[in-house]
Order: C-alpha cells, then structure tokens, then sequence
C-alpha cells in the first residue's frame, strides 16, 4: 500500500473501509512517517468520514479524525498505533478475527522497507538462548532478499514477544525498540539477544529445530 495521503505526508501502512447494516460506508487507516527533525518514525491512528461508497472517505485529502504517536521510541510508537488502531476498529465497524495479526504484518512490512538492489540474501531465524533446554524451540527462513529477510526476523519478534518474556531480563539484554532498530536497520548478518531468545540474520541458515 503506502501510497501518501494528506499534506503532512503520511505513508499509509494499512487501511480498511466496508459498509455498515445503516447503509453508510466506515474506515479508517494507519499511516506512517519520519519526523525530519528526531529521525523517530511517527505514526496516525485516522478514521475516514463516514459516505456512500468505498471512495469518499477523505475530503480534500484529509481524514475525519485523528490520534498521533510521536513519542521518543519508534517502535513504542508503532506498538501503541497499533493498540489504538484495533481498539478503533470496531467504532468503525471494520474488525475482524485476523485484524490485528494483519496489521502488524503490515507495520512489520513497512518497516522491512523495500527491495534494495543487489543487497546479500540471508536467512532469519531466532531459538531459545539457553543451548542446554531440553526443548530447544525456534525456527529460521531459507535465503531471502533482505528486505525480506528483515520483515522475517520482524515478525519473528512480533510473534515470539510474549515467550521472550524481556521484562525477566530487563537491563541484561536488548528491549523491544532496540531489537526492532537492529532489524530494520541491518544492510547484513547479525545477531543478538532479546529476552530469553536470541535472534539473527545469517548468511547460511542454520541447523536449528523447528
């Protein structure tokens, strides 16, 4: 998606619009943006005005109405849009059962950032950091792209978030922002610990249990 929407120029990393029983159609998006001062990435949890078809949600451009991020964390940003944009999603009448796993494909997608002409393939992956643990779960991609390989290892920290249990080890290892920072920012293999897991980008994938 991405397209720009609006003066400000917002990217808009996710949007959704359907109609209601009352006749009238609902949305609202989540969009994106670098604040050209800080660097930190913001992001706009808008909802649509309410029409009559899927194209008349924005007047002149602009939303209806408006919630913004820009605190001093990028990722903590994106974690509460997307906390906000759920929450919303259900005053516009568009949730649905994936709605939340999409959109955080979506953010994960968009932070991946585009394809990079002539960029190393590596391998994501990520496993329990203590080798001695009777079940030593985890799992790792084949060779990919790299901005394909970054939106792996970003979901992999998406999904795996609650197992890692970082609040155990907080000041010991990287917190979520950090480790977020890491992937989307990584041009090549790399490796580092976030909670009770370790997570990388490789050049060959690993002999790792799935």
């Amino acid at each position: 998606m991405n397209t720009t929407v609006g003066p400000e120029g917002w990217a808009t990393v996710h949007s959704a619009r359907q109609k209601h029983y009352d006749g009238k159609f609902y949305g609202q998006f989540l969009g994106a943006r670098k604040n050209r001062y800080t660097e930190n990435t913001e992001w706009i949890v808008a909802t649509m005005y309410p029409g009559r078809s899927m194209d008349d949600g924005f007047r002149g451009g602009e939303w209806n109405t408006s919630q913004r991020f820009d605190g001093p964390r990028s990722t903590d940003n994106a974690d509460d849009a997307l906390k906000r944009y759920v929450e919303k999603s259900y005053e516009t009448f568009v949730w649905n059962r994936t709605f939340e796993q999409d959109t955080g494909e979506a953010i994960d997608r968009y932070l991946a950032g585009p394809e990079a002409a002539g960029a190393p393939k590596l391998s994501a992956g990520w496993h329990l950091t203590d080798p001695g643990h009777l079940n030593q779960y985890g799992g790792h991609t084949i060779d990919l792209p790299l901005h394909e390989a970054r939106y792996k290892l970003l979901q992999f920290l998406r999904r795996t978030k609650l197992s890692a249990m970082a609040h155990l080890s907080k000041g010991v290892t990287l917190d979520r922002h950090q480790a977020v920072e890491l992937a989307t920012a990584a041009t090549g293999p790399l490796r580092f610990e976030y909670g009770y897991h370790t997570y990388w980008l490789a050049a060959e994938a690993p002999e790792t249990t799935h």
